[in-house]
């Protein structure tokens, strides 16, 4: 029981972990891991496997001197769609503060989605705490530590929200991109 308890309790803790994992192997033979593309340096990104797919594309990373991924080419082990026609793709795209117009809105919906995922799960673990005439006192004190983790965790995910709409704002974003 204790053991069920605690197996419970780390898949709970672990849910609002999981985020893209990006994968490669340097020249050296080094298997290196970022949940960060930026930290992947230059030469790699075309080597670069994501562990933990989500449904949105990763953030286009743009340094000077550097052009930006073309949409529908492979980058790493996924296909990166633009729900754009070729026609519009030939346009000169819109940038703001070094990422493009598209890379703003998907980085602000997957932040969204994530914040409402994380209080969808901290709403379904305080109804849980409403009854607690069957819990045992371990599993009690498992989902209260839960309860604390996932409070912590939306605070944490609101705050990144707050700092993308700062970012996107001192960087001259339309506000239909941060919706």
């Amino acid at each position: 029981m204790k053991i069920s308890v605690f197996c419970i309790s780390m898949v709970l803790i672990a849910l609002p972990a999981i985020a893209e994992t990006y994968t490669w192997e340097d020249s050296q033979g080094t298997v290196n891991f970022t949940e960060d593309l930026g930290n992947v340096p230059a030469r790699y990104r075309k080597k670069v496997k994501v562990l933990g797919d989500t449904e949105l594309p990763p953030a286009e990373v743009n340094e000077k001197g550097e052009k930006p991924a073309q949409k529908g080419k492979v980058e790493g082990a996924r296909e990166i769609r633009s729900g754009a026609p070729a026609a519009r793709q030939d346009k000169k795209k819109a940038f703001y503060g070094g990422k493009e117009s598209e890379t703003w809105k998907s980085e602000f919906a997957a932040l969204d989605a994530d914040v409402k995922a994380a209080e969808k799960q901290l709403v379904e673990t305080r109804h849980r705490m409403q009854d607690t005439s069957g819990m045992s006192r371990a599993e009690y004190l498992t989902v209260q530590s839960t309860l604390k983790s996932l409070e912590n965790s939306v605070l944490m995910r609101r705050k990144k929200l707050e700092d993308l709409k700062k970012e996107a704002e001192t960087a001259g974003v339309p506000a239909d991109l941060m919706e």
